[in-house]
């Protein structure tokens, strides 16, 4: 009697461990997909990526109830069904997009979405999937003009130097600075220029006799970083001063020196450090003096 009772509940222990697992097989059995679409891919500063996304129901009896979707960039995916019968496959019905900024890069842009639910035997079932967008370098450029005036220029004239700065690139450059060949750091109103943005700067030189014959030749470099770090560089073209002599701005011992009058002392001696008199004879008659 008791083998008998012992075969009975043996038999009822399989019959009930093969219905059992039916309820449970969907907290193991991967019965949800998701799908991700981002376009453009690869995409560039300023671009609008757009994402599509579906969710497939891959169980071939189970029902799937209670659907959600939710990207951890982009917020909750509204779809077009909450119920997915064995098979069927449901859309994101509203527009999400992600417009590419400075702070994306150097990329890719890699975002999660994950769709949750519940299946026909009350389980929950989950799935999860990726996408990235590999970004397209942006550009980053700076150009340096410089001008001078007056040109031509004679000895204790003195020349403004204005240097304009033009970002023509995407993105802000930070950290500016401006060095000339001749004259070394020029002073800038801000050390950050925007992108398309614009800045100028002046400085100037006051000629001497040693300058001549001329011409004053000299180049401007203007450095910066881009938002990565990158070093973004420029330098004008040369600037030629020529050089030209006005005697009425020359003392009378830079006379008698242009003149080929001989004398160490003449640069220094008090008399001939006055403003030269294109009409007095002195200078010359000083300069003759032995």
């Amino acid at each position: 009697m008791v083998k008998r009772w012992t075969s009975i509940l043996t038999t009822v222990a399989i019959a009930l461990a093969l219905v059992m697992p039916v309820s449970s097989v969907s907290a193991l059995e991967p019965i949800l997909t998701v799908t991700k679409t981002p376009s453009p891919n690869p995409a560039s500063l300023g671009d609008v990526i757009t994402y599509t996304f579906t969710v497939t129901n891959t169980s071939s009896t189970l029902t799937v109830n209670n659907l959600s979707l939710s990207d951890d960039k982009l917020g909750a995916v509204t779809l077009d069904e909450p119920t997915l019968a064995p098979g069927e496959v449901a859309t994101s019905t509203s527009t999400h997009t992600h417009t590419v900024v400075v702070g994306d890069f150097p990329g890719p842009i890699t975002n999660n979405a994950t769709a949750t639910g519940t299946d026909s035997n009350g389980s929950p079932v989950t799935a999860t999937t990726s996408a990235s967008v590999t970004l397209n370098p942006y550009t980053a450029f700076l150009s340096l003009t410089k001008a001078a005036a007056p040109n031509p220029a004679s000895p204790h004239e003195t020349v403004t130097y204005t240097y304009t700065i033009n970002n023509t690139g995407q993105v802000d450059i930070t950290d500016l600075t401006l060095n000339d060949s001749k004259l070394g750091a020029i002073t800038l109103s801000a050390t950050t220029l925007a992108a398309g943005g614009s800045m100028t700067a002046t400085a100037t030189y006051t000629v001497t006799v040693a300058d001549l014959p001329g011409p004053i030749t000299n180049t401007a470099t203007v450095q910066g970083k881009d938002p990565l770090g990158n070093t973004v560089s420029a330098t004008s073209d040369s600037v030629l001063v020529t050089l030209t002599i006005n005697k009425t701005l020359l003392t009378k011992a830079e006379v008698l020196i242009l003149s080929g009058v001989p004398g160490k002392g003449l640069a220094k001696a008090p008399g001939l450090q006055k403003p030269f008199n294109p009409k007095s004879r002195a200078a010359v008659r000083a300069g003759k003096k032995k």
